[in-house]
């Protein structure tokens, strides 16, 4: 991450924040709380049971924007944490969060993803990132190919989240491309994800060991004040970086 020229434009902050009973109690959680706190977030709530309630509104129209400045802090169910096979941009997907704050009219999370567009972010991230190590030297997309099998075992992080949109109130990604840099699941893997946000602050500061590819999504002039809440084009463009 090597050429960031601009400080982050925009932060998204989740206006209400529901915790999950079993999520409540991992170690993650508590960081991601504390992060929601120092953004702002006055609203948080620890339901009794691990069922997301109080999500509908009156209307269409209020369920999607209830929906869209809630954060969940969810358990990732067994079949979230087998890490899938996702041509072409990597060897596997790891997931670690599903849904995302951003209007992306074209986006297809709005037709694959179930129920009130909310963003779940995964409490159990231990877990969830297990699947590195278990499934490291096992890829069939990138590893082997003569293009990119330098990058070693390649993991794609943005296949159901934007992760870069909500990291400052989880924490998540860094904690990915920590460990990744560290060698934590071996030599030979690296992430890669794609965003609309620009804020890579912490980002840089890590020790990335180079193993983290970033890809910053741009648009034509004429719709590069779109998708709402994402940052605008202008600031994605100086945050271009490859770590």
């Amino acid at each position: 991450m090597d050429n960031v020229l601009s400080a982050p434009a925009r932060l998204w902050t989740p206006s209400r924040v529901l915790v999950t009973r079993s999520a409540s109690e991992l170690p993650h959680t508590a960081e991601i709380i504390r992060r929601c706190e120092a953004a702002g977030v006055t609203e948080i709530d620890v339901l009794p049971g691990d069922r997301l309630t109080g999500l509908r509104g009156e209307s269409e129209r209020e369920n999607y924007a209830r929906a869209k400045t809630t954060m969940a802090v969810v358990v990732a169910p067994p079949s979230v944490l087998k890490p899938q096979p996702i041509p072409p941009s990597a060897d596997w997907r790891i997931d670690l969060a599903k849904g995302c704050p951003a209007h992306c009219q074209y986006c297809y999370l709005a037709g694959s993803l179930s129920g009130p567009p909310i963003t779940r972010v995964f409490a159990n991230l231990d877990d969830v990132l297990a699947g590195i190590g278990t499934h490291a030297g096992r890829g069939t997309i990138t590893t082997g190919t003569e293009e990119r099998g330098h990058e070693g075992t390649t993991f794609e992080l943005s296949c159901y989240t934007d992760p870069l949109g909500i990291e400052h109130v989880t924490g998540s990604l860094a904690e990915a491309v920590r460990r990744v840099g560290a060698g934590t699941y071996g030599d030979d893997v690296s992430l890669r994800f794609t965003t609309k946000f620009d804020d890579v602050t912490e980002l840089v500061t890590l020790d990335h060991g180079r193993k983290t590819r970033v890809r910053l999504s741009v648009n034509a002039d004429g719709i590069a004040h779109r998708p709402p809440r994402s940052s605008p084009i202008d600031s994605r463009r100086p945050a271009r970086m490859s770590c």
